[in-house]
């Protein structure tokens, strides 16, 4: 902040399908100072009463027709080019064939092109396999470990470290300045249902420790911050690793928890 003045919020959408603040966490407060979110206070297709303008109808009032078109999904901008093929022209280095192995029994069960083209919880297409299976762990020698069950243990995890956290005000929240912990909401990929926390400082990382299990934490990806019931998104980062899963712990995995981690009778209203 510059003298008395606060730094700049990141607030959360109110078009809770839309809303792009996880995308943006990682943005210092200074970049915010002359920016303007228009569309932040507004839904785009579905008013909740009659009162409410949606994003929509105010593209009806423009001249070109920009209101009948189909809303993008997914990586719209590569087209219809194969995916694979396109993140193999990121890669650093060419992908290494290697092994899915079961996570439960050590056994190999197939063969892949690059353990970069599989993410933790999606499923693993595995060539003549019987059943479906999911990605659930990375080897560094190249093979890629997965489950035949989307809920099973080896998926769930409750905590996660984050290096170089950015947050947005510049500084530390006070609560965790002066406790050394502070309660949040906390949610690691697009548009997941916020997920209560506690978070606190181990060596130069963020520790972000889960009141539930919470499915696919992935080390590469963003953990994003909220407080305020999640209207204001303090900041975030590049997850270093998670935590141990329910399955490494041989721990019980309550049943009553749904895909993306969230036990449903939950609220999260008081955070």
């Amino acid at each position: 902040s510059n003298g008395d003045k606060a730094p700049p919020l990141l607030l959360a959408a109110l078009d809770e399908t839309k809303d792009q603040s996880y995308f943006l966490c990682g943005v210092q407060g200074s970049g915010f100072s002359n920016v303007m979110f228009p569309l932040g206070d507004l839904r785009k297709n579905h008013a909740i009463d009659n009162r409410e303008t949606t994003v929509r109808q105010l593209a009806e009032t423009f001249p070109s027709a920009i209101s009948e078109k189909k809303e993008s999904m997914g990586i719209c901008f590569i087209g219809k080019r194969n995916f694979a093929d396109f993140i193999a022209e990121y890669l650093p280095q060419e992908a290494v064939p290697g092994d899915f192995i079961d996570v439960d029994t050590g056994r190999i069960v197939g063969k892949h092109k690059g353990s970069a083209f599989y993410t933790i919880g999606q499923g693993a297409k595995i060539s003549g396999a019987s059943c479906k299976w999911f990605t659930c762990q990375k080897g560094g020698d190249g093979r890629v470990f997965v489950c035949n069950n989307t809920h099973h243990p080896s998926l769930y995890s409750d905590e996660l470290y984050v290096h170089k956290f950015n947050w947005v005000a510049g500084e530390l929240p006070r609560p965790l300045k002066e406790n050394k912990e502070m309660f949040a909401l906390c949610r690691t990929w697009h548009l997941q249902p916020l997920i209560p926390c506690s978070v606190s400082m181990k060596d130069d990382h963020i520790r972000i420790k889960f009141d539930r299990p919470v499915r696919a934490i992935t080390a590469g990806q963003t953990a994003a911050l909220y407080i305020g019931s999640g209207l204001v998104c303090v900041g975030g980062g590049e997850i270093l690793e998670r935590g141990p899963s329910y399955h490494e712990l041989q721990k019980y995995l309550p049943s009553q928890y749904q895909e993306s981690g969230r036990c449903i009778n939950t609220s999260i209203s008081q955070i």
